[in-house]
């Protein structure tokens, strides 16, 4: 027997041999214990969310071992599939982050210096054309900022629209929601003074959907009012929204990554976020090299509709990619709060 508990790591030789022709509940086991989950977006490049209690080395040729073997003294074809599995996702984890199959993640974002609150998030398996459901280290620390950028900044927390129930009640929206970290964590925080609306384009969205009631009791609790649904940038609504349908507040996380986006993010902002002086719209994204460019053309493209810089700032995050040399890739990030310049 194994157990995931002991403080000291175990070796492959620890692990069931296909030559003792273990059972396929102890197999298993053993590759539950191997599982790797991606790293995590914290403080350290070196942290883990779950470290494996195995030594790495010969896990691989232990994996390789269980996938070629016909497993023939197993009682079903069912068991044999499952164990089959279990080892093609335990190799599988360790080519990368985008190679790892479909997960539930949590997150522990902090609603006051002492006190947190838990958000779970389905991520489903990576392909390329569906990053957008991966969570992004910029989400994240937006989404630990957030409690310090409604409190300190006053103008966050009125509403001016004349449609609402309660005038305290701020309208939010939040582009490009992906994952849903940042506005789930924005409802939570906010409670019963806000309802927020999480967008994305359509492939996106079922996900998003998915995660708002994976968190339905956080939710409930928070007396918040989450609402998802489909808004792609490059589409113009007609007719365009009224005074009344703006928001109050425009959230965006890592919003940039093809040459059009700065246009297309600029003129949905422009769209949909309230002409009150106290509407505000809050951005997080890593400086890239590559997209810089867009950027720059971001922040011009924001100036030239009239929304000037009310609060800004750079921090550091880990995101959960691993490097050549197999530790995390720092990302340097930019967050930002934007307001309507009163000259307008």
């Amino acid at each position: 027997m194994i157990s995931a508990d002991s403080d000291e790591p175990l070796h492959v030789l620890d692990l069931p041999q296909l030559y003792t022709k273990p059972s396929a509940t102890d197999l298993l086991k053993a590759l539950e214990l191997l599982a790797v989950q991606p790293r995590s977006f914290g403080s350290s490049a070196h942290e883990a969310v779950k470290r494996p209690a195995v030594q790495p080395a010969g896990v691989a040729q232990y994996l390789t071992s269980i996938i070629s073997s016909s497993l023939k003294w197993l009682e079903s074809d069912e068991l044999r599939e499952a164990v089959w599995d279990a080892a093609a996702a335990r190799l599988s984890e360790r080519s990368g982050r985008a190679a790892m199959p479909a997960m539930s993640r949590v997150f522990n974002i902090p609603a006051s210096s002492k006190e947190e609150f838990t958000l779970t998030l389905h991520e489903p398996s990576l392909t390329s054309d569906n990053l957008g459901n991966k969570t992004w280290v910029s989400s994240y620390l937006l989404s630990r900022r957030l409690h310090n950028l409604l409190e300190s900044t006053p103008q966050l927390v009125p509403a001016t629209s004349t449609t609402q129930k309660d005038s305290s009640t701020l309208r939010a929206l939040e582009l490009g929601a992906g994952t849903g970290l940042v506005g789930l964590s924005f409802a939570v925080l906010r409670g019963a003074l806000a309802t927020i609306h999480l967008t994305d384009l359509p492939a996106i969205v079922p996900n998003l959907e998915h995660n708002v009631k994976l968190n339905t009791e956080l939710l409930e609790k928070s007396d918040a009012t989450v609402t998802t649904g489909v808004l792609d940038w490059s589409v113009a609504p007609d007719p365009l929204p009224s005074q009344d349908e703006r928001y109050d507040i425009i959230l965006a996380a890592d919003p940039l990554y093809s040459p059009e986006h700065p246009k297309w993010l600029v003129n949905t902002i422009k769209r949909w976020l309230s002409r009150g002086l106290d509407a505000r719209v809050v951005v997080e994204m890593p400086l890239r090299d590559a997209y810089l460019p867009q950027v720059q053309e971001f922040r011009s493209r924001m100036g030239d509709i009239g929304l000037a810089v009310v609060e800004e700032g750079e921090e550091i995050g880990y995101d959960d990619w691993e490097g050549a040399d197999g530790e995390s890739v720092e990302v340097r990030c930019w967050w930002s709060v934007w307001g309507w310049s009163e000259k307008i």
